[in-house]
Order: structure tokens, then C-alpha cells, then sequence
């Protein structure tokens, strides 16, 4: 919970030295501190962490001691100050219509490619129709268009490039206040490219989230979540960008929120009766392809109707009942097993499919860890305090889907920004489970398994460095955690147990359980998203590449236009703020 004055800005980059990867919701920066945070609960990243501290005060002073007092000079002049993000204002400027090129239909067969498959939101054959004639010119088409080439150019590209912010800072000149009182279903739809992909990109996660519910309301006051009467006469492609638009809003929150601990406010009930999207041919040649393209929204829909119960129950209290644990997870199971055997499958299949079917992969056992997540670290803040059976298998569960993510992202993953961005958010995610029982338990025969499994994800970061943003950063706070409980565990085994500086619990000895934590003011300075607990501690190294990123699905972006350097110049014209 925020401090009661807590004024979290996610532009507070322009006056604190900060990390770019900073943000007060992944905690890659480590930062904690409850006098610029937003509100997040239980299944965020930022809980383990602290429960990693509650069981060994220590760690942050090995931590900091792990970092360089110097930053390099290259580095530093590398990372320039980043520009605020600004809407535009109104303006009655008659603008251009964009005409076609062949970069730009390669960014649209891009997004096409790797995008719609996951959101599948806008009428393709309607979409590449207008962009080929080049004539329109209002704003929710061009801001549609440039959102298009904006995320695009992320997915297609290594994460080197920065093509990306020209498209950016041409959409957001048609997006102004109004913008939100609009009833264009493409000014929707391009605000859900800027609120569900693009600004969790740049770091932005809690203007993403705002924007995200802004545009549910929105699509409510279209009527896109209720069915249209049988009575009224609607094409069958209007209807059906209906749904699919409103069906992607619903799993676009779910994916960004779910790993936030806040509730879903009602983005799903009884009063939204649209039906799931359909084909919307009829013939037998093209129903096989059709069926495979429109898939994996149909399954993600089931997923997402799960994972908002179980956000909205970790939002009251993380520690579940067995039962009412069970059962979700009984959920979650149910619809894993009844999957269609082309989204289960491991064969080779065409690029969107295995895109698409790896990250609802990650995303099923990412939910199945976070559900059982909060009995493993109530039960390492309790030491040694008598552990029941169901609390064992629920660690066990944990412990389990951690090592599920890991092999599947090992496997899985492929050499583009929309698998990288996705594959690194789930691994460090994982990465947090056995760090903390290393912590828990240090003499446990398993550790061995569990620093293989670290060793693992290390590995996959250094890989995945060309397309993911966060890896390099991500792989820096991991391996300065497992080197941490290295010389943890080696100070334990050699120093009187009886000793307080050695004994695991907060301050005074006392043991805390997960939800006096999220209640509790932390009796630390911390500021885990720059890891300083009263210092500042220096920016990570990183190579000279123009970047490093992020998915977020649920939100873990790096920001992205601090790192506008030397490769911007090549830009037919320098990223300029909107006017």
C-alpha cells in the first residue's frame, strides 16, 4: 500500500537518478520504497523480493556492496534525459494522408504476423484496403496507422532499433483529450495498441493500466460488450470486429494486471453478454485457416475468464483457502487439458501458432505459480514454525510450475522481440521462486536443483540480450541475488547460529507472514526500484548497444526513448514532442 502521501510519477526520472529500467511495479530496478509507489498486491514481483529481505536482512547489504562505485562514462553518456510523454493537444490542422510504401507494408505484414495473432482485433482485409489506397486522413485512421508501425517496428526488429519512436510520436499527435470521449471503434483500437503493448514497452506500466480501463469504458459506450439484438441488421464483419475488439480489451487487461495484485473491477459479469468472436465465412476451403488464425483468441478468452478469478480473489487475501486454492487451480487445469491439440502440440508448426501457443503457455503455468506463490513465502517468513501437509504441496506446486516456465521458455522461445519480450518477463518471474527458498532453506538437498535452475535462466537472459530490453538488466538483479545467498549460506554454516545478525525474521526477531507485509510499513529505507536503501547505487553496465527490452504481459518494459542515441540521428527527423 502507497504511503499516504505517495506521489508515484513515472516521469520522476527527469529530477532521480534512476536505472531506465526503473518503475515502481517490476521491481528490476529494486526499488521499494513506499513514498513513490503505486498500489500492488500480492502477486507482484516486488512481495517476493521483500520477503527475501524479511528473511534475511543481510541481503541488502551484500547487494549494494555488489555494485560498482563507478559507472562508466560511456554508459552514462549514452543514456540521455527521456522525454515526457505528453497527449497532444487539439489541433485543427487538416494532416496528410499516409501514403503506401514498401517499408510500410512490411511493417503491416509484421503486425499481421506477430501481433494479430495474439490480439486479433482489427478486420485485416478492411485495414490493408484502406492503407493500400493511402487516401485517409482523419485522426482515428492515422492514429490507428501509426500505432500499427509503432509496435511493428518493436516486433520485427532487434532491440537495437529505435524506428519505433518516430511512429510513436505521430500517433500520440491524434490522440488528445477528446480522443476519450470518441465513439471511433479505431481510435479504441489504437489506444489498446498504446495502452496494451506500447507504453508497458517504454516503462509505463501504470499509465498503460489506466489507459487500458479508460478504453474499457469506452468500448461500453459503444455497446461493444453486449450482443447486438437478432432484430437489427448488422454486416457479419462489423459484428464480428465487434466482438473480437472487445474480447482483446478484456484479455489485454487481464495480462497486464494480473501479475499487479489489483482488482479486475468488473472488466468481467453477468452484464456483458457479447459472444465470443466466430468465423465469419462460411466456406469449408477457408474454415481450417480461419479456425487456426482465431484459435488462440477463443482459448485466451478462457484463460482470462479464469485468471480474473483468481485476481480478484488474491486481491482480497493471498493466502486462499485449500479449497478455494484448489479449485482455481482445478480451473486452470481443466482448460489446459482440454486445449485443441495444435496449442498443446510441440511440433514444428508456422511461426504466428508457435508464437502464440508458447506465451498462453507461459502464461498457464506463470498463473499456477502465482497462485500458489503466497503460501511458499508465508511460510519462509515463518522460519521455522510447523509446516501442514497442504502447505507442502502447495510449495511443491509452486516449485513445480517455476520449473515448467524455465524448460518451456528454454525450448520454446524464438530470436524476435515479441517471443524475447515475453520469455524474459516470465523468467524472471520464475527465477524469484527458487531464489527465495534458497534463502528459506539453505541446507536443503534441493538447493542444488534449484541454483541449476538459476544457472538456466542466467543462461536464456545472455541469449535473449539482442530481444529483450530487460535481459541484460534482468540477468544483473538474478545473478547479484544468487550470489548474495551464496555468501548467505556460507556465512550461516560458519558463524554461530545464536547470532542476531545471522537469524533470519524482521528486525527484533519477530516473523511476519505475507499479509502483515502488504499491511505493515517495511522498517527499511528500501528502494528497490534502484536499489538503494539510503545510497544510490550506480546505473548496471550494459554493452553499446542502443538498447535492451521487455512483455509484459504483464508490464515489464524498459524505457525505451531514454536510450534514444546516436541511431535516432539516422531518423528522417529527430523524435520532436507533439504540439
Amino acid at each position: 500500500m502507497p504511503a499516504p502521501k505517495s506521489e508515484w510519477d513515472e516521469e520522476r526520472r527527469e529530477k532521480d537518478q534512476m536505472p531506465v529500467e526503473a518503475d515502481d511495479v517490476n521491481a528490476l530496478s529494486l526499488s521499494m520504497g513506499k513514498q513513490a509507489a503505486s498500489y500492488l498486491g500480492a502477486s507482484s514481483v516486488k512481495v517476493a523480493l521483500t520477503v527475501m529481505l524479511q528473511i534475511q536482512p543481510q541481503l541488502q547489504i551484500l547487494l549494494a556492496a555488489q555494485s560498482s562505485p563507478d559507472a562508466s562514462s560511456d554508459e552514462n553518456a549514452r543514456i540521455n534525459k527521456i522525454p515526457l510523454f505528453r497527449a497532444a493537444s487539439r489541433s485543427t490542422k487538416a494532416k496528410p494522408p499516409i501514403p503506401w510504401t514498401y517499408k510500410g507494408q512490411a511493417l503491416v505484414d509484421a503486425y499481421f504476423k506477430r501481433v494479430h495473432i495474439l490480439t486479433p482485433m482489427l478486420d485485416e482485409s478492411s485495414f490493408r484496403k484502406y492503407y493500400n489506397e493511402g487516401r485517409r486522413c482523419d485522426a482515428p485512421w492515422l492514429s490507428l496507422l501509426n500505432m500499427v508501425f509503432a509496435t511493428s517496428s518493436i516486433m520485427s526488429t532487434p532491440s537495437s532499433n529505435l524506428s519505433h519512436i518516430k511512429y510513436y510520436n505521430q500517433a500520440i499527435e491524434h490522440v488528445h483529450l477528446s480522443a476519450f470521449g470518441s465513439s471511433h471503434i479505431e481510435t479504441i483500437q489504437a489506444l489498446a495498441l498504446l495502452g496494451g503493448y506500447y507504453l508497458h514497452y517504454i516503462n509505463r506500466p501504470n499509465m498503460a493500466n489506466a489507459i487500458i480501463g479508460a478504453i474499457l469504458r469506452m468500448a461500453t459506450a459503444l455497446g461493444l460488450h453486449r450482443e447486438p439484438p437478432p432484430e437489427e441488421q448488422f454486416d457479419a464483419a462489423v459484428i464480428e470486429t465487434r466482438r473480437r475488439t472487445w474480447w482483446t480489451l478484456f484479455c489485454l487487461d487481464t495480462w497486464g494486471t494480473t501479475t499487479l495484485g489489483r482488482p479486475s473491477f468488473g472488466r468481467w459479469g453477468p452484464a456483458i453478454n457479447v459472444q465470443p468472436p466466430k468465423l465469419v465465412t462460411e466456406q469449408e476451403e477457408s474454415d481450417s485457416a480461419q479456425y487456426a488464425g482465431i484459435m488462440p483468441l477463443l482459448e485466451n478468452i478462457k484463460f482470462c475468464k479464469i485468471a480474473t478469478k483468481v485476481q480478484d480473489m488474491l486481491a482480497v487475501t493471498p493466502l486462499l483457502k485449500t479449497e478455494d486454492r484448489s479449485h482455481l487451480d482445478g480451473l486452470l487445469v481443466e482448460w489446459f487439458n482440454n486445449l485443441p491439440w495444435l496449442l498443446r502440440s510441440t511440433e514444428p508448426c508456422v511461426e504466428p501458432l508457435h508464437l502464440s501457443r508458447c506465451i498462453m503457455i507461459w502464461r498457464y503455468w506463470n498463473l499456477r505459480m502465482l497462485l500458489y506463490r503466497p503460501v511458499l513465502l508465508t511460510l519462509a517468513c515463518k522460519a521455522q514454525l510447523p509446516i501442514e501437509e497442504q502447505d507442502v504441496v502447495a510449495v511443491e506446486n509452486c516449485l513445480n510450475a517455476a520449473r515448467e516456465i524455465i524448460d518451456s521458455v528454454s525450448k520454446g522461445w524464438t530470436r524476435q522481440q515479441m517471443s524475447g519480450w515475453n520469455a524474459v518477463w516470465f523468467l524472471y518471474q520464475a527465477a524469484m521462486i527458487p531464489l527465495v527458498a534458497i534463502l528459506w532453506q539453505p541446507d536443503n538437498p534441493s538447493v542444488v536443483h534449484w541454483r541449476a535452475q538459476i544457472e538456466s535462466i542466467l543462461e536464456l537472459f545472455e541469449a535473449m540480450q539482442d530481444w529483450s530490453l530487460t535481459a541484460r538488466r534482468s540477468r544483473d538483479v538474478v545473478s547479484r541475488l544468487l550470489e548474495a545467498s551464496s555468501q548467505i549460506s556460507n556465512a550461516t554454516s560458519g558463524t554461530d547460529p545464536h547470532n542476531p545478525s545471522l537469524q533470519r525474521g524482521g528486525p527484533s526477531g519477530e516473523h511476519w507472514d505475507i499479509v502483515d507485509m502488504l499491511d505493515q510499513d517495511w522498517p527499511w529505507n528500501m528502494e528497490v526500484d534502484g536499489l538503494a536503501w539510503g545510497q544510490q547505487i550506480p546505473l548496471l553496465e550494459e554493452d553499446n548497444d542502443a538498447g535492451s527490452y521487455s512483455v509484459d504481459d504483464g508490464s515489464m518494459g524498459v524505457d525505451y526513448l531514454s536510450l534514444a542515441t546516436a541511431e535516432t540521428d539516422a531518423l528522417s527527423q529527430p523524435p520532436q514532442p507533439p504540439p
